[in-house]
């Protein structure tokens, strides 16, 4: 049985990623495609640009059988922590094959890289470690130090891990070494744009994800857009519009504005991933920001990177303690299989399998509890009050799977009012 697994974020989803669910159709025709998918913050810290549950519903109607939640502690976490964290879910549910895109679009020189960084490990990791203590953020140190080595490799089918996608498929493949080696990494490479491009561009169907919610935030429409998405993206899109529901960090701000006012150094050194002291820089540049971007403009820094930053801001917003999360971070081991959303197809599977899976699936919130769950819920319940969803929304304890027919071509008894029939 052939179970091809995508990590990804639909954030939101759009015909880049359509692209990449038929030539998994075509390379594979496997038998099943599960979807891990970043709750409502995402890895580079910021929060999702429509709830979980509308992109749960645009990737099941686009093909995927099932989706499950990648838990916050590593939605939102560096490269190797967010790997980590997928591959244990997709692995938790016997997927054989790990899909990504990348800038290679082969899977030869991911491999060539893997065994040289494998082959050469204490030299990679005393170059790391001298670029860190010249204060460069921890991916471009570690860029640096695979550049040292590659230079001395006549193996020259390497990676290029200045590229975000070569470097997240690497951190993958490392991931499914460190448990085990049962999945089958598989490589598709991207169509057109770039994976942060920030321009919408002109011709074809394909834009990235940041250029689209970019345009989204600006015009407050689809119409830049339309054809840069699936129909049914356009039309999921259109009623969060109408609900006032597109979540961005401007939005955010005034509340993380008032969190930060509001503490102290002490508070603050306390949430995960506040280090060398990073809280008294928060507190003396909040005193002086009106928006965010002027906010993380004034506190980033060659050590912290952007994305570094959001996700310390997103922490903050969500109060998430370093007591809590450093545990759950550090074992990259999903303890529970959130379902979000299925297909007939996929409802069927884990009818025959869900008893052999070594951890429990949780359809609804109150059958299951745990530390790491207890994560996921705070944070669903900051975002949907600040992105006002909470007004039209059952909550996370109320809120049942997503259902697709693929026969019918329409949802079962959908529960909120972006699931419609197309």
């Amino acid at each position: 049985m052939i179970i091809a697994g995508i990590v990804a974020e639909y954030n939101p989803f759009h015909n880049g990623h359509l692209f990449q669910l038929k030539k998994v159709q075509e390379q594979l025709n496997p038998d099943l495609i599960v979807v891990v998918m970043s709750g409502d913050f995402v890895q580079r810290g910021e929060p999702a640009v429509v709830s979980k549950w509308t992109r749960t519903a645009m990737a099941l109607h686009e093909g995927a059988d099932l989706i499950f939640e990648l838990p916050y502690i590593y939605a939102v976490g560096k490269a190797d922590i967010f790997a980590g964290g997928a591959v244990s879910v997709l692995d938790h549910l016997g997927v054989t094959h790990l899909v990504f895109g990348s800038e290679a679009g082969r899977i030869e020189p991911f491999q060539n890289t893997f065994r040289l960084i494998r082959q050469h490990r204490e030299d990679y990791r005393a170059h790391l470690m001298d670029a860190l203590k010249n204060g460069i953020s921890y991916p471009n140190a570690h860029a640096a130090a695979y550049r040292s080595l590659a230079a001395q490799s006549a193996n020259k089918d390497l990676l290029d891990l200045t590229q975000p996608n070569n470097s997240l498929g690497y951190h993958y493949l490392r991931a499914i070494e460190q448990r085990g080696g049962r999945i089958i990494p598989v490589t598709i490479g991207r169509k057109d744009a770039g994976h942060n491009d920030p321009e919408l561009c002109k011709t074809g169907r394909i834009a990235s994800a940041t250029s689209i919610r970019d345009a989204l935030r600006q015009s407050y429409s689809v119409a830049s857009v339309r054809d840069k998405v699936p129909g049914f993206t356009a039309t999921l899109l259109e009623k969060s519009i109408k609900k006032n529901e597109l979540a961005d960090w401007e939005a955010f701000f005034p509340f993380l504005k008032y969190k930060l006012l509001s503490s102290r150094a002490g508070k603050l050194e306390k949430i995960y991933e506040a280090e060398e002291g990073i809280e008294h820089r928060l507190l003396a540049c909040i005193q002086r920001s009106a928006t965010f971007h002027e906010f993380l403009s004034q506190v980033k820094t060659k050590r912290y990177t952007w994305s570094r930053l959001q996700r310390l801001c997103v922490h903050i917003l969500t109060d998430t303690e370093k007591s809590e999360a450093r545990k759950p971070a550090a074992a990259k081991d999903a303890d529970y299989l959130r379902l979000l959303g299925m297909r007939l197809r996929g409802q069927k599977y884990l009818a025959a399998m869900r008893k052999d899976f070594a951890i429990p699936v949780v359809s609804k919130i109150r059958q299951h509890r745990t530390p790491i769950l207890d994560l996921d819920l705070k944070a669903a319940a900051v975002y949907d009050y600040l992105s006002g969803r909470s007004s039209f929304s059952p909550g996370e304890t109320g809120q049942a799977p997503v259902r697709y027919d693929e026969h019918k071509g329409q949802f079962v008894h959908p529960m909120h009012a972006n699931q419609q029939t197309d």
